[in-house]
């Protein structure tokens, strides 16, 4: 990944939100008082065609504040959030409208709308600091000199830094002498760069001295002359397979990205042969494999189902290569690359085993079978385009939807036991409840390892849900809270009704309910009391489901990181465990599920893949007992059959997929084992003599203390009880109350059990 690629994922990051604490922010603004970024703005244009530019230029993506708010009425949601770039305005300027310069001021309520990208202490990203920061408060933590010339060799070489491998930099010693040999040692990176333009050397600002060092750089390594030879015989030599100029293409291949304006000029480059379709160097000949994909993926609809996978098969060898080349890392194989993921999804078919009763297919199907519905999944989510959604859609009813069915009709015909869809939980004083309706299991998997990365415990409960799969049904199904309730009657709502009582289980009475059982209720933007039990909720993945149908796969990663985040808010409000708990899953088919026709007049009540007959009626569907009342009948669609028309999702009836759930159990690294969890000081900022200190993970009762020597606890610059703890997130200050330390270097140590977890040398009263 390069510098670029860095600074763009961190711009982008800043849009990231919890959907049920925050709306979505409709932009992320970056402002730059001292105009230090202002140098790279086409670079970032052309790899970023999302960020506009405060300016007196007027043209498709920059100009006055007036025209961005016009821009802004009209954006397409899927370039994905707008970044406005402001030179010449500070993070400080939006503390109120006095003051705020004119030039911006139609962008001052943006502020209320958006985000802002800035650094973890308030203040504005600078290149030095972007470079230098520690990755925890958003930098990439590279070993940067602090003198001027450092500054200034940053300033100066910005655009090479841009376009150099992060991994080339870390764990280097970056000073000036080193940063300006970046622009001179990389004759391939200067190469790329006279490629890019367009074969003219002026356009690459090289005085005469470095363009007369090119040319005797290009005689030298590559064999040719760009004054005589020109771009085209360097395009000629990049293209060529196994020749002097790999290097030059692998470093291209490399990160495409970092050299928009090559794939620019590679457009005009052709083979001598126009039959030829071997050389995947050629933007067009890529193009031409695409579409010859996107007829092959479409044709598989027609075809016999093993036919329809030995066609996939051969499909996914042919395009590998192109799933992992530059094309594809600039967005023009995305067919390609939803190829591999249905290899994957054909994969984890194969390796899935046999089984004769709902344990073993649970069994399976958690080890091998969800990765077929995730596989699936994130195939479709890569086809944006309608054509290429259709032909991702005929692949997926060719193979996916044979798989699908067969497994239903597997389940169906050996169904789990109804105590196994029961599910016994207590209040337990420091666990929070995270509901998320329709956390179907290969998301709750895929939010697992999301999880275990953090370095967070997770444990995986599988389990079954209530029948019908309904939330109405399964979403209060929990013991204690079962106890109260009771299906006297079976309504069109499925909903069950409060024992001893004419009323059905609706969301206030089922909040009614948890809180006689013990558990507190929290909206979303809450993190309640953590020495109580907690229930609060989250995720979207069902209202987006019955909403956008298929579009679901696009939605899920942003769902995802929004429930992770909610888990961290909690567990950082002193939370010792989070359960996330769910109700139902769910099937999902681009183009619709098959169609089974079920008379209305034979039904009371008819779902998507559930029913109440009306007495007496004679239809021929498979019928569970309802969990509530197993004297009530419910209908269910056979195999993944569906009660209605062109439905893309849906749930109510009985397949893994809808009835096979997993719970999980996420604690902080060590609270289950009795192992203690790495510190880390997110944050030390002076305000006069008061030092204001954050750690992660958050933790109450850590002690703060200052000291000249780290390990000498007599050396501490604090008074008699100035040593403080941290509270429950992990935040907490001291106050050096001599002011003749001011200036003293000292050093910054997080105590526990008198154990130093953590430190960090500072100056007293200097940021």
């Amino acid at each position: 990944m390069t510098v670029l690629e860095s600074l763009l994922a961190a711009l982008r990051h800043a849009a990231e939100y919890n959907r049920h604490d925050q709306t979505k922010p409709s932009v992320v603004l970056w402002t730059d008082p001292e105009r230090l970024w202002e140098p790279v703005l086409p670079a970032l244009r052309k790899a970023a065609p999302e960020l506009l530019t405060l300016s007196n230029e007027a043209t498709e993506t920059e100009g006055v504040s007036t025209y961005l708010r016009y821009v802004l009425g009209k954006w397409d949601p899927e370039k994905g959030v707008p970044l406005i770039y402001l030179p010449g305005i500070s993070r400080q300027h939006f503390r109120g409208p006095a003051g705020f310069p004119e030039a911006a001021k139609h962008l001052y309520a943006l502020q209320f709308q958006g985000q802002f990208w800035e650094h973890t202490n308030g203040k504005d990203w600078t290149p030095v600091s972007f470079l230098g920061s520690a990755p925890n408060h958003g930098g990439l933590g590279l070993d940067l000199a602090k003198d001027q010339a450092t500054k200034e060799a940053v300033s100066a070489q910005l655009e090479v830094l841009l376009q150099t491998e992060q991994h080339t930099l870390t764990g280097k010693k970056l000073d000036a002498a080193a940063i300006n040999r970046l622009a001179v040692d990389d004759p391939i990176r200067q190469l790329l760069r006279w490629i890019g333009a367009s074969g003219r050397a002026k356009y690459c600002g090289w005085s005469d001295s470095e363009t007369q060092a090119f040319y005797a750089i290009c005689k030298r390594d590559f064999g040719f002359d760009p004054a005589k030879d020109g771009l085209v015989y360097a395009q000629d030599r990049l293209v060529e397979p196994d020749g002097p100029w790999d290097p030059v293409w692998y470093r291209f291949a490399e990160a495409p990205s970092a050299y928009p304006e090559v794939a620019r000029v590679m457009e005009t480059a052709q083979p001598a042969d126009l039959m030829d379709r071997s050389n995947l160097r050629f933007p067009r000949v890529n193009d031409q494999r695409e579409a010859e994909l996107r007829r092959a993926l479409a044709s598989l609809e027609t075809l016999a189902p093993t036919l329809a996978r030995e066609t996939l098969v051969k499909l996914v060898g042919e395009h590998r290569e192109r799933a992992a080349g530059p094309w594809a890392a600039l967005g023009r194989a995305r067919l390609a690359e939803a190829t591999i993921l249905l290899g994957e999804m054909l994969d984890a078919m194969d390796r899935q085993r046999p089984g004769s009763d709902a344990a073993s297919f649970a069994a399976d199907y958690q080890s091998e079978g969800w990765k077929v519905d995730a596989a699936a999944r994130r195939a479709f989510a890569l086809a944006r385009d309608k054509a290429d959604a259709e032909a991702v859609r005929s692949a997926l009813r060719a193979v996916y939807l044979p798989w699908l069915d067969a497994a239903a009709d597997s389940l169906q015909a050996a169904p789990p036991e109804r105590d196994s869809s029961s599910t016994g939980t207590t209040a337990e004083a420091g666990t929070v409840w995270l509901f998320i309706d329709g956390l179907r299991a290969d998301l709750a998997l895929e939010l697992q390892a999301r999880i275990e990365k953090t370095g967070w415990v997770c444990t995986a409960h599988p389990r079954w849900s209530a029948l019908p799969t309904v939330t109405a049904t399964a979403k209060p199904a929990w013991h204690p809270l079962a106890a109260h309730l009771e299906g006297r009657e079976l309504t069109e709502t499925f909903q069950p009704q409060l024992r001893g009582k004419d009323k059905d289980c609706d969301t206030a009475e089922f909040r009614k309910l948890l809180k006689a059982c013990g558990w507190s209720w929290m909206n979303a933007t809450e993190t309640g009391d953590p020495s109580q039990t907690g229930w609060t909720e989250a995720g979207a993945f069902d209202r987006y489901g019955h909403d956008q149908g298929a579009k679901l796969a696009w939605r899920v990663e942003e769902e995802l990181a929004g429930i992770e985040a909610r888990i961290r808010e909690l567990l950082a409000a002193g939370w010792s465990k989070v359960r996330v708990v769910t109700d139902h899953g769910w099937l999902w088919l681009p183009g619709g599920l098959p169609k089974v026709d079920f008379p209305k007049h034979l039904t009371i009540s008819k779902w998507g893949r559930c029913a109440v007959a009306q007495p007496g009626a004679q239809h021929g569907f498979p019928e569970v007992g309802w969990y509530w009342n197993n004297a009530h009948a419910v209908v269910l669609a056979p195999g993944v059959h569906c009660f209605q028309q062109g439905t893309e999702y849906t749930h109510g009836g009985l397949t893994l997929q809808e009835a096979f759930l997993v719970e999980l159990e996420i604690a902080k690294s060590g609270t289950s084992s009795g192992e203690t969890q790495p510190v880390t000081i997110e944050s030390a900022q002076w305000s006069g003599l008061r030092l204001r200190v954050r750690v992660t993970p958050g933790e109450p009762g850590l002690r703060l203390d200052l000291r000249t020597r780290a390990g000498d606890a007599a050396s501490s610059v604090l008074s008699k009880g100035g040593i403080k703890a941290t509270d429950a997130t992990g935040s907490g200050s001291v106050v050096v109350a001599d002011d003749a330390l001011d200036g003293t270097v000292a050093v910054l140590v997080v105590l526990r059990d008198d154990q130093i977890v953590a430190k960090k040398n500072l100056t007293v009263g200097e940021n």
